[in-house]
């Protein structure tokens, strides 16, 4: 076995799940029946029979399977967009002369009451965290989509392959109704376990690096270490490497997504009383405002029950993701998964066999291909 660890990837693209829009004219003022509309627009689908000719313009309607709304009444500068995410209703005037020109007015539009909804429909279910909008957040949107929001997941790297072919399978999948782009990149993040509060194989510096490799496939930054906070709380901390999985998508699309990486395995559902992944709280996926994921650093939550505290120096990296589009096309992102994924096996297999042969010679022995 080598001395030192295996060397993953940084970068891992995946392919990019693509819904067009078909925007018939270029702006409002031109539409003259519902042929002539979007058909997708900020939060739903176009319903036709809801376009109707008014006085001075139109109105018309999108909805969502989810239930939300999006009704645009046109009429000139006294334009109206009346939007209802899951029940929580907003008004605002439109000033935009072209369609196009609506992705600023969304970015006028603040979700911090539609991030509350969502906390609500995908906390109590998965093994997800939201964090919230706050009120001097930036607001990313565009058109026709409306809100984006950024997803983020610690990815097991030996299971890199399936996660491609999520892609590839949803890329057709008429449940997902908007698109969604996404990468891997390698990174560290820290889990503090609280002492008196976890399983006992989560309790010994060895347990807890076996715990890791056997979850996510790739190396601890170091032996984990016993600290004491200001307050007297004593935690094992576990220094990690591992691949996260950074997906941009928009608020209409969130819940749904989600779901499917429930049944692909790769978020976990509450209830499931696993300590391994996707269950555990230390594999948790993070929901953040869009842009959150480049401008915020040292980012950590609790899970529910306080038994673990996550820790990520930032999430992702401008540079890498600019680096992406220097990358090669679809045969040579999938040859690099497969290599990364190949390399998580074998590190898997030669940490639990090192582990096994050092409690044959003198009990518990740490693996020394951890770091």
């Amino acid at each position: 076995m080598a001395d030192t660890a295996p060397v993953f990837p940084k970068l891992l693209a995946l392919p990019t799940i693509e819904r067009p829009v078909h925007v018939p004219v270029a702006t409002p003022a031109e539409v003259k029946s519902a042929d002539d509309l979007p058909d997708r627009f900020l939060l739903g689908d176009l319903v036709r029979e809801s376009f109707k000719l008014q006085k001075k313009g139109w109105v018309a309607e999108w909805r969502d399977p989810d239930g939300h709304l999006a009704r645009y009444r046109f009429a000139g500068h006294l334009s109206s967009l009346e939007l209802a995410y899951d029940g929580d209703e907003m008004v605002t005037l439109i000033t935009a002369e072209k369609f196009a020109e609506l992705g600023q007015s969304v970015q006028n539009i603040h979700p911090g009451s539609w991030m509350g909804k969502l906390t609500e429909r995908l906390e109590p279910v998965y093994n997800v965290r939201v964090f919230p909008h706050r009120e001097d957040d930036a607001v990313g949107g565009d058109f026709p989509d409306g809100h984006l929001l950024t997803l983020v997941l610690p990815m097991p790297a030996d299971r890199l392959l399936d996660l491609y072919e999520l892609h590839k399978r949803l890329e057709s999948d008429a449940g997902l109704k908007t698109g969604v782009s996404a990468y891997l990149r390698l990174t560290y993040s820290v889990v503090n376990y609280l002492e008196g509060r976890n399983p006992a194989m989560l309790t010994h510096p060895v347990g807890l690096v076996m715990h890791h490799v056997n979850a996510l496939g790739t190396p601890a930054s170091e032996m984990p270490t016993r600290e004491v906070d200001e307050e007297g709380v004593a935690a094992l901390t576990l220094r990690r490497s591992h691949y996260l999985y950074v997906a941009h998508l928009h608020l209409r699309e969130m819940t749904r997504f989600v779901e499917k990486l429930a049944q692909a395995g790769f978020i976990g559902r509450k209830g499931e009383r696993s300590e391994g992944y996707p269950d555990g709280p230390e594999f948790s996926a993070a929901v953040l405002p869009f842009g959150y994921e480049y401008a915020a650093k040292n980012a950590w939550w609790f899970d529910p029950d306080r038994r673990r505290r996550m820790f990520y120096p930032d999430f992702a990296d401008t540079t890498d993701r600019d680096g992406l589009k220097l990358a090669g096309g679809d045969l040579f992102a999938k040859s690099l998964l497969r290599n990364a994924q190949k390399l998580s096996e074998s590190f898997k297999a030669d940490t639990a066999k090192e582990f096994m042969e050092g409690m044959a010679a003198t009990g518990p022995a740490s693996p020394r291909n951890t770091h």
